[in-house]
C-alpha cells in the first residue's frame, strides 16, 4: 500500500444574521458589545462564527483522514463531497434569514440564566450549574463526529478486490475550500480582538435565531448523510446516519438500571446519591406518557396509552425534564420505555380516562388526546396463532387496538412524541412490542428521529440508542434477528438459558453460549446487537418468556450469582433489573391512600429501601459487579476454564472470575492472569485501605489461584482490589 496522505475537509456555510451583544468564554464567544456582535469557536479542526459586522456565518470542520494509495480515493472522498454540496444547497435560499430553532428566552445575565426544560443557552454550550459555565464539549464533539462519518463509510464499502468503492463521479476535485472564510476566522488576530465585556441584554428574537441556526446546521448535515445514495445499500445493518447500538454512556460507564415505576423526582434524586457515584450509566423508566387509570393501579396500565402528552403517575413533563438534566449532571442517561403498537383497551366504563385526564372510547377506537380515531388501526382481529407472522404484526395483541404504524399519520404522531423525548435529553428508548410491529415501518419512523440534543453532552449528529423488544425462543418465524439491523434487540434467550444454569438444570459448561465470542453458535443473536438481563418486569411476573426457569431477587444466591455473572461477562449490553415486592403479578407499586407511589427512601443499611422497594441496584455487590465491569470492559474475554459445576475465566490481564452453579462444594485450581499477590473478593467485599472487607484471595506467582466454592457461590478479582 502507498503512503497514505491526509484529507483536508472543509465545509462551509454563510447566512445573514443580525447584530447581537454578548461575552467571551475561553475559545468560544457569545457576541459582546466590545467585539462587535461576532460570535464563534476555534480550535485546529473546527471553526465557527457568525459575524454581524460582514452579516455572515461560518460553519467549518477540517478533518484528517488517511488515504488507501493504490486502490483509490476513499469512499469518504464523494461522502463528504455530498455533505459539502448539500450544506450549500440547503441554504443558499436562505441568505435573507437566519433559519429557525430552540427558543432561549431573553438573557438578563450571564451566567444566571433562565433556562426552559431541557433547554440551555443554545445547542452548543453545556448547561449552567451553580452559578458557572462547565467545559464546553459539544463543538469539539463535532469534530468526532465529522471524523467518525467518514471513517464508518470508508470501512463499510470494501469492493470484491479488495479496494474501495466509490459513488461515480465524485472525486476530491470537487470539494471547494474558500479560503477567505478559513483566512479570517483561522486568523489569530481575529480571535484576540475579542472583548471580554459583561454580556449585555440579548432580545429573545436575536437569541432565538441565533440558536435556531446553529440547530439548524446540525440537523442538517445529518438529513444530508441520512440519505446519501449508493452508501447506505453496502453498509449493511450499520446505519450511515448514526448508530442506533451505542447507548451513549458517559466515558467509563458500562451498565444500566431499570428503575421499575419510579418517580421521576425520585429517579433524579438516585442518579445524584446512588447511580452517579457508583457509576452506572443510564436508567430505564417506565412508560410517561397518558396512560389508563386502571382500577386499583396495577403495574399493567402503563401499557396501556391514552395520548402522548407526558403525564403519568411518576410525574409532569416539566418533573420528567428536570430529572433528565439531574441525571444527566450525575453522568448517568435516560432511557423511556416507548409503546406505540397499540392504544388502552375497552374498560368498564366509557369515557375511560387517563393520567392527564383524557377521555377515550376504546371500543370506538377515539382517542381524542393524540387524536386517533378507526382509521388509524389495523381491522379488527385478535392474535390466536404466533406461527403467522402477518396476524401477530397487525391484530391485537390481548384485546388491545392494533395501531396501524404503516399510516402516515400514525408515524407523524409516534415520531413527534419520540422526538419531544429526545428534545428533552433522553439517550434512547426501549420499543416495547416490537414483535408485534413491522420492521419496515418501524425503520421509517426510526429514520425521522432527530439527533440526539447536544445540549446535553451528546456528540452532533448522534442517533438515539434503540432496543427493541422482541420475545424470540427460536420457535417462532419472528425472529431477534429481523430487527437487529435496526437496533439492539432484548435477547430473552439469555435470561432463559442462564437460569437454567443457576438453577442447576443446566451444566455450568452451558455459560460458554452467554459469552460473547460463542453466542452465535448456541442460538443467541451477536453481543453487539444484544440487551441482556436476568430478569425484566414481565418475565419475573411469569410474563413474556422463560416460564419457571427466570431468577429473580426472590431468589436469594442464584440470582445474585446469575447477574455477577452477566456483569462479569462480554455478552452484550446489560441491565440491570430494580423492582418492588409483590404478592400479586399486578400488583402495582407502592403507594400511599391517595394512590400517590412512595418513595423508596434512604434507609441506614446499606443497599436497602423502604416501603416495599427492594432496589436490587444498591445492593452492594452489584454495586461493585458493576465497577468490575466498567473497569474489564477494556480487556478481552479470555482462558476459560470449565468442570461439571464451574465456569472461570480471564478479564485480559485485570480481571478474573470463577463460578459455581453446582449442588456441591468444588475445590479447584484456576488460572486468574493476575500479577500474583493477595486480592479482595468483590463478591463477598471490597478493598479499603489495606484491608478487605469480605474474603481475602492469594494469587500464586504464575498466576494460578486454588479455591474452594460452595454451593451458588462465585469470587471475582480485579487489579483495582489488590492489597499486597
Amino acid at each position: 500500500m502507498a503512503h497514505g496522505w491526509i484529507l483536508l475537509f472543509l465545509i462551509a456555510v454563510h447566512c445573514n444574521i443580525e447584530p447581537t451583544v454578548g461575552l467571551q468564554i475561553g475559545p468560544f464567544t457569545v457576541p459582546s458589545v466590545g467585539n462587535g456582535g461576532a460570535v464563534g469557536f476555534s480550535n485546529s479542526l473546527f471553526n465557527a462564527s457568525l459575524n454581524p459586522a460582514a452579516r455572515s456565518a461560518t460553519f467549518e470542520a477540517h478533518i484528517p483522514q488517511s488515504g488507501v494509495g493504490n486502490s483509490g480515493f476513499l469512499a469518504s472522498d464523494s461522502l463528504l463531497t455530498n455533505v459539502a454540496d448539500g450544506f450549500r444547497n440547503r441554504f443558499s435560499n436562505q441568505a435573507g434569514s437566519l433559519p429557525t430553532f430552540p427558543s432561549i428566552p431573553s438573557i438578563p445575565s450571564i451566567p444566571s440564566v433562565r433556562q426552559l426544560p431541557g433547554v440551555g443557552l443554545g445547542n452548543w454550550v453545556r448547561p449552567f450549574s451553580s452559578g458557572s459555565l462547565g467545559q464546553l464539549t459539544p463543538l469539539q464533539n463535532a469534530v468526532n463526529a465529522f471524523r467518525s462519518i467518514a471513517s464508518n463509510t470508508s470501512q463499510s464499502v470494501p469492493n470484491a478486490s479488495g479496494g474501495l468503492n466509490l459513488v461515480p463521479g465524485l472525486g476530491l476535485q470537487r470539494i471547494e475550500q474558500p479560503s477567505k472564510t478559513l483566512g479570517t476566522v483561522t486568523n489569530p488576530q481575529f480571535w484576540s480582538n475579542i472583548s471580554s465585556n459583561a454580556a449585555a441584554n440579548i432580545s429573545s428574537v436575536r437569541a432565538e435565531q441565533l440558536s435556531r441556526g446553529i440547530d439548524n446546521l446540525t440537523n442538517g448535515l445529518a438529513d444530508v448523510i441520512s440519505n446519501l445514495p449508493n452508501v447506505s445499500a453496502v453498509a449493511g445493518d450499520r446505519n450511515i446516519s448514526g448508530n442506533r447500538k451505542d447507548p451513549h454512556y458517559y466515558p467509563g460507564r458500562t451498565v444500566m438500571v431499570h428503575l421499575f415505576e419510579w418517580t421521576f423526582d425520585d429517579i433524579a434524586e438516585e442518579c445524584e446519591r446512588v447511580l452517579g457515584p457508583a457509576g452506572y450509566g443510564g436508567v430505564q423508566v417506565s412508560p410517561v406518557n397518558e396512560y389508563v387509570v386502571a382500577p386499583n393501579r396495577p403495574w399493567w396500565e402503563r401499557y396501556q396509552p391514552i395520548s402522548y402528552e407526558i403525564r403519568s403517575r411518576s410525574g409532569s413533563e416539566d418533573q420528567f425534564a428536570a430529572m433528565v438534566r439531574r441525571c444527566q449532571r450525575a453522568g448517568v442517561r435516560i432511557y423511556v420505555d416507548v409503546v406505540v403498537n397499540h392504544m388502552a383497551a375497552a374498560g368498564l366504563s366509557v369515557p375511560l380516562y387517563g393520567t392527564a385526564g383524557s377521555p377515550s372510547d376504546p371500543e370506538n377506537r377515539l382517542y381524542p388526546g393524540v387524536p386517533y380515531n378507526r382509521t388509524h388501526f389495523h381491522p379488527d382481529c385478535t392474535i390466536t396463532n404466533y406461527q403467522y407472522a402477518e396476524e401477530v404484526r397487525n391484530c391485537a395483541l390481548g384485546g388491545l387496538p392494533d395501531l396501524n404504524q404503516t399510516e402516515s399519520y400514525v408515524q407523524d404522531r409516534i415520531v413527534d412524541f419520540m422526538n419531544r423525548l429526545i428534545e428533552l435529553g433522553v439517550a434512547g428508548f426501549r420499543m416495547d412490542a416490537s414483535k408485534h410491529m413491522w420492521p419496515t415501518d418501524l425503520e421509517v419512523i426510526y429514520k425521522r428521529l432527530n439527533p440526539l440534543n447536544t445540549m446535553f453532552e451528546f456528540p452532533p449528529f448522534s442517533s438515539p440508542f434503540i432496543y427493541q423488544e422482541v420475545i424470540d425462543l427460536g420457535q417462532e418465524p419472528i425472529t431477534a434477528s429481523q430487527y437487529t439491523y435496526l437496533g439492539e434487540v432484548t435477547e430473552f434467550k439469555y435470561s432463559m438459558y442462564i437460569g437454567l444454569i443457576f438453577r442447576g438444570t443446566l451444566d455450568a459448561t452451558a455459560l460458554r453460549a452467554l459469552v460473547a465470542e460463542n453466542s452465535t453458535q448456541y442460538g443467541l443473536i451477536r453481543s453487539d446487537s444484544a440487551l441482556v438481563f436476568v430478569d425484566n418486569h414481565d418475565n419475573q411476573r411469569g410474563h413474556g418468556a422463560g416460564g419457571a426457569s427466570i431468577l429473580t431477587f426472590k431468589d436469594g444466591p442464584k440470582y445474585i450469582q446469575a447477574v455477577a455473572f452477566t456483569l462479569a461477562t462480554d455478552y452484550g449490553t446489560a441491565r440491570i433489573m430494580s423492582s418492588y415486592n409483590f404478592t400479586d403479578s399486578g400488583q402495582g407499586p407502592p403507594a400511599d391512600g391517595l394512590e400517590q407511589i412512595l418513595p423508596p427512601g434512604f434507609n441506614s443499611t446499606a443497599g436497602s429501601c423502604s416501603n416495599g422497594w427492594i432496589c436490587e441496584h444498591r445492593w452492594p455487590v452489584f454495586q461493585r459487579m458493576v465497577g468490575f465491569r466498567n473497569f474489564a470492559s477494556v480487556a478481552p474475554l479470555t482462558d476459560v476454564q470449565t468442570t461439571s459445576g464451574t465456569f472461570a475465566f480471564c478479564r485480559g490481564n485485570i480481571g478474573f472470575a470463577v463460578f459455581n452453579t453446582g449442588s456441591v462444594t468444588r475445590d479447584g485450581l484456576y488460572q486468574t492472569c493476575l500479577p500474583s499477590g493477595e486480592y479482595c473478593d468483590l463478591i463477598s467485599g471490597e478493598k479499603q485501605a489495606s484491608e478487605c472487607t469480605g474474603t481475602r484471595v492469594l494469587v500464586n506467582g504464575d498466576g494460578t489461584v486454588s479455591l474452594t466454592l460452595p454451593v451458588n457461590s462465585s469470587v471475582v478479582l480485579d487489579l483495582r482490589n489488590r492489597v499486597v
